[in-house]
């Protein structure tokens, strides 16, 4: 009479346990991974939104100093470069402010030149347009600035 084992072999045995050591490896990778794979996809995202911001008030400038070119007057040209600004970045409520129009050239301009120079500084501290992540405080924006100057012959 022979009897039968219910048990697997020894080699069936150490294929099983190999395949059971490998179940939580892969819930363990990502648990390392996923981390760092987000604080970078959050610093792409900071980042292109801070380089998007930086783009829109260096448009608005040189619009704001093109507008104010036919103005008549610095207060007009004031006012004239603050209504085109405003129409490109919305209200201001505080996120940005236009310094006033300046209108002298530097010496290596041709005589009877005049120059319109916009300056726009952009508050990213109070007002980001991206949230900061929690706990990274490594590169943050406080403010964006842009300055246009145009130059014609007066």
């Amino acid at each position: 009479m022979t009897s039968r084992h219910s048990l697997p072999s020894a080699d069936a045995r150490r294929s099983v346990l190999r395949r059971r050591d490998q179940k939580g490896a892969a819930a363990v990778e990502f648990a390392l991974v996923v981390g760092i794979f987000v604080m970078v996809l959050y610093g792409l995202i900071y980042f292109g939104m801070a380089l998007s911001t930086k783009q829109r008030v260096t448009n608005a400038a040189a619009e704001g100093a093109r507008a104010a070119v036919g103005a008549a007057s610095p207060a007009d040209a004031q006012n004239t470069a603050q209504t085109r600004v405003q129409s490109l970045l919305g209200a201001a409520n505080g996120r940005y402010t236009v310094l006033p129009v300046a209108a002298a050239c530097n010496s290596a301009a041709p005589t009877g030149a005049q120059c319109i120079t916009v300056t726009i500084s952009y508050d990213w501290k109070n007002y980001p347009v991206v949230p900061a992540a929690p706990g990274l405080r490594l590169a943050r924006v406080n403010s964006l600035g842009s300055s246009a100057v145009v130059q014609y012959s007066g």
